[in-house]
């Protein structure tokens, strides 16, 4: 056997066994943390971030989940919520998000470029599981569904449903008390008297579950510090 041939193997060898006896290290750690073993001790994800000078006022009350993120000229309302992998840029126009209103998961809230408009979000509001809005105006008690896009310059009236996976184009207004859907978004009917309740009381049910993740997260740390003291 070639000599260097050799050496190479040997080395391949060795690595492979250092990296089995690392994985292995790092199964009995996991099993001796018990609870705290995929509890991160280093996370360098910001949740707030400051650009271009500007920097996220967040009412006391609200909460953005650890992997969200909000950043830039962003004001979030008292009691509303940014969840977990959702994303609200305020870096090339403001966002300003109203009380009591949730972006839920990977949902994503901002501009494209200068050229878009700011977005303004109303009081009630709920944006669904990875939703896109782009510089548009949403006014309060209104339910944008799950995978849809609002395009630049759109409102989005007072009580308005959204259906999930629809397409309102750019510089379109939905009207108060209408449900859109389809791609492009057209209207569907008018909101029923008892969806207008739900309209009503979803947002409190997404304010109450964020309080209780906000203390499950103070928990865990809490008890994190008290373990490795």
């Amino acid at each position: 056997m070639n000599p260097i041939n050799g050496l190479k193997t040997i080395l391949h060898r060795v690595g492979f066994a250092m990296r089995e006896s690392g994985q292995a290290l790092e199964r009995v750690g996991c099993r001796l943390q018990g609870v705290y073993s995929f509890e991160e001790k280093l996370n360098r994800h910001a949740t707030v971030l400051p650009m271009r000078h500007n920097v996220p006022s967040l009412d006391k009350t609200s909460w953005v989940a650890p992997s969200g993120m909000v950043s830039g000229s962003v004001t979030l309302g008292e009691n509303s919520s940014v969840w977990y992998g959702a994303i609200v840029r305020g870096d090339f126009q403001p966002v300003v998000v109203g009380s009591n209103s949730n972006i839920q998961d990977a949902a994503y809230v901002g501009a494209t470029s200068e050229f878009s408009g700011p977005v303004t979000i109303g009081d009630n509001v709920s944006v669904g599981h990875g939703a896109v809005l782009k510089g548009c105006t949403v006014g309060d008690n209104v339910l944008i569904g799950m995978n849809s896009i609002i395009s630049e310059h759109a409102e989005i009236q007072s009580g308005a449903v959204i259906a999930a996976g629809s397409y309102v184009e750019e510089g379109t207004t939905v009207p108060s008390g209408e449900v859109w859907a389809g791609s492009p978004a057209k209207k569907l009917r008018d909101v029923r008297a008892g969806e207008a309740e739900y309209l009503k009381s979803l947002p409190g049910r997404y304010t109450e579950l964020a309080g209780e993740h906000k203390g499950i997260m103070k928990v865990l740390k809490m008890k994190q510090a008290e373990y490795f003291a």
